[in-house]
């Protein structure tokens, strides 16, 4: 009876005439820097042979060929450009960083449109409906190039995908701001101030030189512009797919897992930071005009419009260079090349040693091993057709996975909520507490977004810190649901009443018109607000008005005030209860956003490893589809429905001038309570389903096994290293 190891010196000997077979330990020995092919077995007929060896032998040196290679694979730097100065940033700390500026970036935008929605609803003469797809826009682009960056960027180069998409990105923003440079103010209803100031003239029979001109060139102005803007934010999300779906999993492949809650918290920081810096940018660009002169009136008046094109223009600036670096970064870091060859010889010496103690001195006959092409040299070869069949094998397994189908109908549900809710929230604190523009998004970004982002990073020090498994995971994004329905129930009793206007009501919409006005020749297509008497009127015509006091801001004259006299702009309020609301609003995001980290660990540790990239693809297109895509259009539609009176745009609808905000705060926080359930639900049933599962790989994929999933019999080197650290 031959030992196992003189049986493979013996497969060694007898192969020597056919120059394929190799050695084990003579691979062991001269694998380090040099390119090995993995093996396939053959066995002859008659004889018997330890199958389960020769697997993990074949895994070994497929390994050894995919990640050995030169020692420049591990080095920073693009094709011959490796400057030695750079060669110190080939580190997850370093790719973490740049990640997280470029997440930054990228979430910037998105919270940036929301913040000029008022401003473009203006601008281009639309309401909220249309205004929120240019919100929902980036979908459009980004779901098409998600699924294709996530497959294919799993298996090439991650960070020069992630790179290459950035730079779309900036020729989104680029494109997006196209507008003012085109058209420059010649889509704004009126750039002169005194043009807007409509006076009451008695007798007039109704055209008193303030009427706007219409004509199909501006219609056509406003339609080239909008869509211009569409077109930007189409590239924006096309581009931006890959800095979502790559960056994640190439952190968690390249770090312990028990540190990954940490890097990944880290990450998705910067995610929602972005819409930090976002609003407080959109605060910072509507403070100026749009053509970044002095007007002639302030921020405060009806008819200011930010420069909403600027904020564009600076996050491509600052893309650029990130991207850059970014494409520097090398496929796999070189301290994971260098564990993964320790950890594949290991592993085949612990199998040899096993299988020395199973079969004792029993002889295993020969067999005869063959090379096979290499891993790289398959990819290579391989077609169209293999490549999308393997696509639509991966997400039929993803499909038939169901702790990953329930949790990403719980994603989907939270996303339409968050992107419909974050997106409408400058509005609605605009509106409910008669706050400006720049107001608004300094609120919304400091408040809401500022404890979005500092739960998502203290979510990943709870998971990392109570070392919660999958169960305890669950149970944390549960009750972060509840707290969510719980709390805008209560928010929604929390406001301001509405301030009285003069005119008609019928069935909550306002007509302007009155009987002391008609002898005036007031028209409608001049709004320019004034204040008499704790009352707002459409115009100074519609208050009677016949004379203007600029330096003082007023009007006199004023036939249908007692006190003669009008300020200028709409009456404000002085409702007290916008404090209580935004520190109520932080704690309910803050809670609810610890759970961040969390459900992205489930998402990623519910597949099989190789499945990491493509089931984030997977969960990222069912949430756009049915959360980014639908959730603005919804809460915008309610937004309309709460409208009072909107602008005359030529004869067509224009955008909304007054809501009523009682039904406002009923529309905007019962949506987002009645949403709320379908998370909750879906979240209790994954905590029922996981009570077995564990975090811990070493456990042979414990999540997987639970989710329906079984695990090949023999895993590869890379999966045990990873499950050894």
């Amino acid at each position: 009876m031959y030992n196992i190891r003189n049986n493979f010196h013996k497969i060694e000997n007898d192969g020597g005439k056919n120059d394929a077979p190799t050695s084990v330990h003579n691979h062991l020995e001269n694998n380090g820097g040099m390119h090995h092919a993995p093996v396939e077995e053959t066995v002859v007929p008659g004889q018997t042979a330890d199958v389960s060896l020769l697997n993990n032998v074949n895994a070994m040196n497929s390994l050894n060929t995919s990640t050995a290679g030169s020692g420049s694979d591990a080095v920073y730097g693009c094709g011959r450009l490796r400057p030695r100065i750079l060669r110190r940033c080939a580190n997850i700390n370093s790719f973490l960083v740049c990640h997280c500026a470029l997440l930054l970036l990228y979430g910037l935008i998105y919270s940036y449109i929301a913040s000029i929605q008022t401003t473009l609803e203006k601008q281009f003469q639309i309401n909220a409906k249309k205004a929120s797809l240019l919100a929902s826009a980036n979908m459009i682009g980004y779901l098409p190039s998600l699924i294709i960056s996530s497959y294919y960027g799993g298996k090439g180069h991650r960070p020069r995908y992630i790179a290459v998409g950035m730079l779309v990105v900036t020729v989104g923003c680029f494109f997006a701001s196209l507008p003012f440079f085109v058209y420059g103010l010649t889509t704004v209803a009126s750039s002169s101030g005194e043009s807007l100031v409509e006076l009451c003239v008695r007798g007039d029979s109704g055209e008193n030189g303030t009427e706007r001109t219409c004509g199909g060139a501006d219609a056509a102005m406003n339609e080239g512009a909008y869509a211009f803007v569409f077109s930007g934010m189409v590239l924006v999300g096309a581009g931006g797919a890959s800095v979502v779906t790559l960056g994640f999993p190439y952190i968690d492949d390249n770090v312990r897992p028990q540190s990954a809650p940490l890097y990944i918290g880290f990450a998705f920081s910067a995610r929602v930071f972005g819409p930090v810096l976002g609003y407080l940018m959109g605060t910072l660009c509507t403070g100026f005009y749009v053509d970044l002169t002095d007007p002639g009136f302030d921020i405060s008046s009806s008819s200011w419009i930010g420069a909403w094109w600027l904020g564009f223009d600076i996050v491509a600036i600052c893309i650029i260079p990130a991207a850059i670096f970014m494409m520097g970064f090398p496929k796999r870091m070189k301290r994971r090349l260098h564990l993964i060859k320790e950890t594949s010889a290991s592993s085949a010496t612990r199998c040899l040693d096993d299988t020395d103690d199973r079969v004792h001195n029993e002889e295993v006959p020969n067999t005869v091993v063959q090379r096979s092409p290499s891993l790289s040299e398959q990819h290579q070869h391989e077609s169209v057709v293999q490549s999308v069949k393997g696509l639509l094998e991966a997400v039929l397994k993803l499909a038939k996975n169901e702790i990953f189908r329930t949790v990403i109908i719980g994603a989907c549900a939270d996303v339409f909520i968050v992107t419909g809710f974050f997106v409408s929230l400058p509005k609605y604190l605009e509106v409910q507490f008669y706050q400006t523009s720049p107001q608004a998004n300094t609120y919304a970004g400091i408040v809401a977004i500022l404890a979005m982002a500092l739960a998502t990073l203290a979510g990943g020090w709870v998971v990392k810190w109570f070392r919660l498994e999958p169960r305890g995971v669950m149970a944390l994004i549960s009750s972060c649901a509840a707290v969510w329905l719980l709390g805008n129930l209560i928010l929604m009793g929390i406001g301001c009443a509405n301030m009285p206007w003069e005119g008609t009501w019928d069935n909550n919409m306002l007509s302007v018109g009155t009987n002391c006005t008609e002898s005036c020749g007031c028209t409608s297509t001049r709004f320019n607000p004034v204040c008499a008497e704790g009352t707002t009127f459409y115009s100074p015509c519609h208050a009677g008005c016949s004379r203007e006091s600029p330096k003082l801001q007023n009007y006199t004259d004023c036939e249908c005030v007692e006190s003669g006299w009008a300020l200028e702009n709409a009456c404000t309020s002085d409702c007290d209860n916008q404090v209580p609301f935004l520190i109520l609003l932080f704690f309910i995001v803050f809670f609810v956003n610890l759970r961040n980290v969390g459900h992205m660990m489930i998402t990623i540790r519910c597949v099989d490893k190789e499945h990491k990239d493509i089931a984030l693809g997977v969960a990222q297109v069912c949430t756009g589809l049915l959360g980014v895509i639908p959730g603005p259009l919804l809460y915008a539609t309610a937004i309309d429905n709460a409208c009072s009176l909107f602008a005359d745009n030529c004869g067509k609808q224009g955008h909304c001038l007054l809501y009523d905000n009682v039904q406002f705060r009923q529309l905007y926080h019962g949506i987002s309570a009645a949403m709320g359930l379908i998370p909750l639900v879906a979240y209790i049933v994954v905590f029922v389903k996981c009570r077995h599962m564990k975090f811990d790989e070493k456990a042979a994929n414990t999540l997987t096994s639970a989710s329906g999933n079984t695990n090949t019999q023999n895993e590869t080197v890379l999966s045990q290293y990873e499950s050894s650290l």
